[in-house]
């Protein structure tokens, strides 16, 4: 038989190898193996180590076979090599995942079989089917397998010796398995009691250290709950020293603040569940109170038959101050320090539940300020927010101690009365309340009048569910603000009628927005001296589906009380750029378009947005004049300044509306660097047969022509009217003499058809 053994390869003859006869005197070397294996489990050599050597020695003891040690996954199933010294490193990564069943190799039928596996020759044997390849590549004739049991006799894996050869195991290398894989399986629990040692002690000095080192307070009591040890964390926090608190009952840390049936409680929890834990308030060696969170264990000692209590401290003084402030936060509006719309919402809830037994009665008192949006525009969020913490402070003087005051938007704020002896209680508080307006509110060392109008909703006459109850003392308050004298109003069934009214009302103005049912009329401009057109004035006129042709005069004043003002002001401009561009590339003539702006579009989001119009019609700008009423403009002639300039800077044109029956400051009017005024109509009405109108009229064409500005004088609506203005003076006329406002194809067909 020729063979060439390179390394883990050589070449199989077909014939099989029978075992040698029984040689008893061999078994001396068994012997031996053995005896060697003690020494070096003696010298504490690794078991690893040791499984080496064990490998090598029985490969001596069986010349022309390789040893190796498989261990089975128990979390994948899968056996892996541990130990094969003569085995090169890719015979290994081929072995390494081998899953145990009938063709997987001797290895592999030990764990699929439950016991030893002798096969003599691999090429035919069906158990090694699925491991054949790796079998032929590194010459493989003959494997034995002997399975290695746990102290349980568990099959952990395999000890196995691969001949070059077919051939049989004679009685000695059986017993030389046998004796291999019962030392791999004892080495193998030495290792693992080994490693559960070295884990029990890692174990203990990580639980030392987490005890000394722990940031939690950690105390050790014994049976009768006297203190036995405590960490570092323990004594940093309450001040004692170590000797101070050993042998001592835990009770010298308890702060008092904790009734008997509290601790009743815990013990009771110790000793039936044998745990607690919660909130608890303790006191330190100097005194102070500290809030920790504690968990109490029972620690049994089955042993010595007894039990211990191991008690676990966080120190969360701070995260309660944390909560209180959240919680304060939560219930608190922030600038005025009054309970917010979350705590009020909780009050009345809680007294309509309790008021369904005693039959109590309740008031809601809802206040706002009267035009406080415009005293924040014209004189900076900073002063309004300082009048507001006053108007808090003094409101809150006023109010009983079980009443509550909130502040639930930004200058309205709710009485919540509670148990009141009659419904007319609550009227004599609002008026307590209004007079905090008596007085000015001094900021920077200035004065500034305020005043207010309260609704009153009462409970349960007017409602029986709070978000009813604030409903119609809302609805109450805006009928309050219409009367200037009283500024109360009680709520009454037609409030909640026209409020449902106005949420229609702006349900439709928005879906017509969308859906452009608004069209623009144009009111003819006529020069005063020559009769020619210059301009025309675009009024806005809303194509409701159902009702027809809507004027202004219907829908424009409740518009400015919501944002679709601004929605519908930058519509009008927009149309109005477009018929120009229309008009322009139709006639030659240039006339000017005039299109009126609410006061409430005079802020800074407002006027971007109308820039940004003004800047796609850059050409057509001169032609446009945007008109301001004077009663706004002067109400706000500090913050309109700066807000004109930007217009009068994109190019268009500015006028003064409805001008002569306002107060107008002149140092103002030359400041707004305005380019015309329009008389207004009440002035033209009886300037025919009342004198001071007509002098009044005169004074303003004078006092304009004196500034450089132009006067147009609006609703002109007879000859004689005309004339009298002519002689005064005036510039341009507009009104129903000359002609009615028009749609905008008969507007051209009218004035500017044919110059072309």
């Amino acid at each position: 038989m020729k063979e060439e053994n390179e390394g883990f390869s050589c070449s199989i003859e077909d014939t099989v190898i029978e075992p040698e006869p029984l040689n008893t005197s061999r078994y001396g070397e068994i012997l031996t193996l053995q005896n060697k294996i003690l020494e070096l489990m003696a010298l504490g050599v690794d078991e690893i180590d040791v499984l080496h050597r064990l490998c090598e020695m029985e490969e001596k003891l069986v010349p022309g076979a390789v040893a190796s040690i498989m261990i089975l996954d128990e979390a994948t199933g899968l056996m892996n090599v541990l130990e094969a010294p003569s085995i090169p490193p890719e015979g290994i990564a081929m072995l390494n995942g081998l899953r145990p069943g009938p063709g997987g190799g001797s290895c592999g039928n030990v764990l699929y079989r439950k016991e030893a596996q002798f096969v003599t020759d691999i090429e035919n044997d069906p158990r090694w089917d699925e491991l054949r390849p790796i079998a032929k590549a590194f010459g493989l004739g003959a494997c034995w397998s002997m399975p290695v049991r746990s102290e349980g006799n568990t099959i952990i894996g395999t000890f196995a010796l691969s001949s070059f050869t077919k051939r049989s195991p004679s009685a000695f290398d059986k017993s030389l398995l046998e004796i291999g894989a019962f030392i791999v399986g004892i080495l193998l629990q030495r290792r693992e009691h080994q490693q559960q040692i070295q884990a029990h002690e890692k174990r203990i000095r990580i639980l030392g250290t987490a005890f000394e080192n722990s940031r939690e307070g950690i105390m050790l009591s014994d049976e009768n709950n006297n203190i036995l040890e405590v960490n570092q964390a323990f004594i940093k926090t309450f001040g004692y020293t170590h000797t101070e608190v050993i042998g001592k009952n835990p009770k010298m840390l308890s702060s008092g603040r904790h009734d008997p049936f509290f601790y009743e409680q815990m013990w009771k929890a110790i000793n039936e569940e044998g745990r607690w834990s919660g909130e608890i308030k303790n006191r330190r060696k100097d005194g102070t109170g500290i809030v920790q969170w504690m968990s109490i264990s029972v620690v049994d000692d089955y042993q010595n038959g007894t039990k211990n209590y191991l008690a676990v401290t966080l120190d969360i003084s701070q995260l309660k101050e944390s909560e209180e402030k959240l919680s304060y936060m939560a219930y608190h509006d922030p600038l005025t320090g009054l309970a917010n719309r979350t705590k009020l919402f909780e009050r009345i809830d809680q007294f309509i539940q309790r008021s369904k037994r005693s039959h109590a009665i309740g008031a809601l008192l809802y206040l706002d300020l009267d035009r406080f949006k415009n005293l924040n525009d014209s004189m900076g969020h900073t002063v309004g927010d300082q009048i507001l913490v006053e108007v808090a402070a003094r409101l809150s003087s006023r109010v009983r101690s079980h009443d509550l005051i909130a502040r639930v938007g930004g200058d309205e704020f709710v009485l919540w009365l509670e148990d009141l002896q009659n419904t007319a209680e609550a009227e004599i508080v609002a008026e307590k309340f209004l007079n905090v307006f008596n007085e000015p509110f001094i900021v920077n060392a200035h004065e500034y009048m305020v005043q207010g109008s309260i609704g009153i909703a009462l409970y349960p006459q007017d409602a029986r569910q709070r978000d009813s109850l604030l409903k119609n003392g809302d609805a109450a308050m805006y009928r309050a603000k219409e009367d200037p004298k009283r500024k109360i109003a009680y709520y009454r069934l037609q409030m909640t009628q026209q409020a449902k009214t106005s949420l229609r009302l702006e349900s439709e103005l928005y879906q017509a927005l969308k859906n452009y049912e608004f069209e623009l009329y144009y009111q003819p401009k006529i020069d005063a001296m020559s009769g020619v057109i210059k301009g025309a004035e675009a009024l806005i006129r809303w194509n409701h589906p159902t009702r027809g042709l809507v004027m202004p005069g219907d829908f424009i004043s409740f518009a400015e009380q919501t944002s679709l003002i601004s929605q519908m002001g930058e519509y009008v401009l927009e149309q109005a750029f477009e018929q120009l561009k229309i008009w322009q590339n139709r006639s030659q003539s240039r006339i000017n378009v005039s299109v009126n702006l609410s006061g409430r579009q005079l802020n800074d989001d407002d006027i971007a947005s109308l820039l940004g119009i003004i800047g796609k019609y850059t050409d057509l700008a001169p032609f446009i004049t945007i008109e301001l009423t004077e009663t706004f403009l002067m109400h706000h002639a500090q913050s309109a300044v700066s807000m004109l300039e930007k217009l009068k800077n994109a190019g268009v044109m500015l006028s003064i509306d409805d001008f002569g029956t306002g107060y107008s400051s002149l140092g103002y009017l030359k400041r707004f660097k305005v380019d015309e005024l329009k008389i207004d109509r009440l002035l033209i009405n009886d300037i025919e047969t009342d004198p001071n109108d007509r002098i009044i009229a005169d004074a303003v064409i004078a006092m304009a022509h004196t500034l450089g500005l132009k006067v147009v004088a609006e609703g002109v609506e007879t000859v004689v009217q005309a004339e009298i203005l002519r002689e005064s003076g005036c510039d341009l006329f507009q009104g129903f003499y000359f002609d009615r406002p028009l749609k905008a194809e008969v507007f051209y067909e009218r004035y500017l058809e044919g110059k072309v």
